[in-house]
């Protein structure tokens, strides 16, 4: 069992780069603070942290998708951490 593990920290400059790392064959985590969807969140912060998910979750699916006909695709995995 060979596993790797890489940490997309979100900036930009490495957008470009997705394609080369993100493919059907990886499991992916994607990690937000839950802090930012409180109800003492600011509704700006609420919106920047749906627009990260979103952002992340398209790409990982673009990069990710299965030929036609195929079944199956990678799996993503949403970890809110900041809860307590």
């Amino acid at each position: 069992l060979k596993l790797s593990l890489w940490d997309f920290g979100g900036q930009e400059v490495f957008y470009t780069l997705h394609h080369l790392f993100l493919t059907r064959y990886g499991v992916y985590v994607v990690t937000f603070n839950m802090q930012w969807l409180s109800a003492q969140a600011e509704e700006e912060t609420v919106q920047r942290c749906f627009r990260f998910l979103r952002f992340w979750l398209s790409s990982i699916s673009l990069h990710t998708r299965v030929p036609a006909g195929e079944h199956g695709g990678a799996p993503i995995i949403l970890v809110g951490t900041h809860k307590d």
